[in-house]
């Protein structure tokens, strides 16, 4: 399934999207799983809820860890079978680190019977999403479902997971969001240009369509959509492309990714602000779509994978410095 599939699917309702892309996207993260583990978690039909920050701790034990902490923001946990996170070791309560100083990180895999969901989701949007809290109660992680979280090229994957979207990893997920939220841009500007032949503004005698600003508007919606759309396209078939034939997925691929994402997702919440002003007070009316719209696209606008400080991050890899955001490393 594509981040494009998906965006269809945002079109009609965008945390049904948003929970489809959490259930199976988190299954990339399975080509740092050893065959055993492997064998374990994606046997039978598995549905994924996790998130990669922030950390827990993990404690080191015979065979494995034992794990204590809360989880935030766990889309669809409700429906999952595994909640896939991170976790630092700890050696007498201090972080193991890399050779450069970098906490060493596994990634846990666990069973739903290990975890308990903390009702806690009410926020401004993306309220189907059901992304509560998940707490992890001294739970016991063997070691084959906890294995350490190395850039691509020092752990490649098993003969199961060498397609190309497992060499993409995270990234492919990134772009998700962004053509999510585009897909909530594309139904705000349908929905507005529907009203716009049937209202006339108050205090008015010409129809909104009629109205200069109205049709400005609007196509400057259309326009902020549209060309971010046709980038994150790009930049997606550009990154595939390289995978498919074998040549390495690298920073410059994951630059473009992550700058067409950040990109994509302003750009959506940009057209959907020009719907509100189009649509006057109708956008203020919770019997129509319109404010359900605005606060879902604004929701995605504060994903960590996407808000406004990777840029940022992406200026950061253009001027040759180091990025501060650690997952460019995958």
């Amino acid at each position: 399934m594509s981040a494009f599939d998906l965006e269809e699917i945002a079109r009609a309702d965008a945390a049904a999207a948003w929970n489809l892309f959490m259930s199976v996207n988190p299954g990339l993260v399975g080509m740092w799983l050893p065959e055993q583990g492997a064998d374990e978690v994606f046997a039978g039909e598995p549905r994924f809820a996790g998130t990669l920050v922030p950390p827990m701790t993990a404690v080191p034990v015979d065979g494995g860890y034992r794990i204590t902490g809360r989880i935030p923001f766990v889309s669809g946990c409700h429906a999952a079978t595994w909640l896939i996170f991170t976790a630092v070791p700890t050696d007498d309560g201090i972080p193991r680190t890399t050779e450069d100083g970098q906490p060493v990180t596994v990634l846990v895999f666990l069973p739903r019977a290990e975890w308990q969901i903390v009702e806690n989701w009410d926020v401004l949007g993306m309220r189907g999403t059901g992304s509560h809290d998940v707490t992890v109660d001294g739970v016991f992680v063997p070691d084959h479902r906890a294995p350490l979280l190395v850039p691509f090229a020092d752990a490649p994957p098993g003969s199961a997971f060498q397609g190309p979207l497992y060499r993409m990893v995270i990234w492919q997920g990134t772009a998700v969001m962004a053509a999510i939220a585009l897909g909530i841009a594309h139904t705000a500007i349908a929905e507005v240009t529907e009203l716009a032949t049937a209202k006339t503004p108050a205090f008015t005698t010409v129809p909104l369509r009629e109205r200069a600003v109205a049709q400005s508007e609007i196509a400057r919606a259309e326009g902020h959509r549209c060309a971010a759309r046709a980038y994150l396209r790009e930049v997606l078939a550009e990154g595939y492309a390289a995978c498919e034939a074998g040549r390495p997925f690298d920073t410059d691929h994951r630059r473009s990714i992550q700058l067409a994402a950040s990109h994509g997702v302003e750009a959506a919440a940009t057209a959907v602000r020009l719907v509100h002003q189009v649509a006057g007070t109708s956008a203020i009316r919770n019997n129509r779509p319109f404010a359900a719209h605005f606060r879902d696209v604004h929701t995605v606008t504060q994903h960590a994978f996407v808000s406004p400080s990777r840029y940022e991050s992406v200026g950061q890899l253009m001027f040759g410095l180091p990025p501060e955001w650690p997952l460019f490393a995958f």
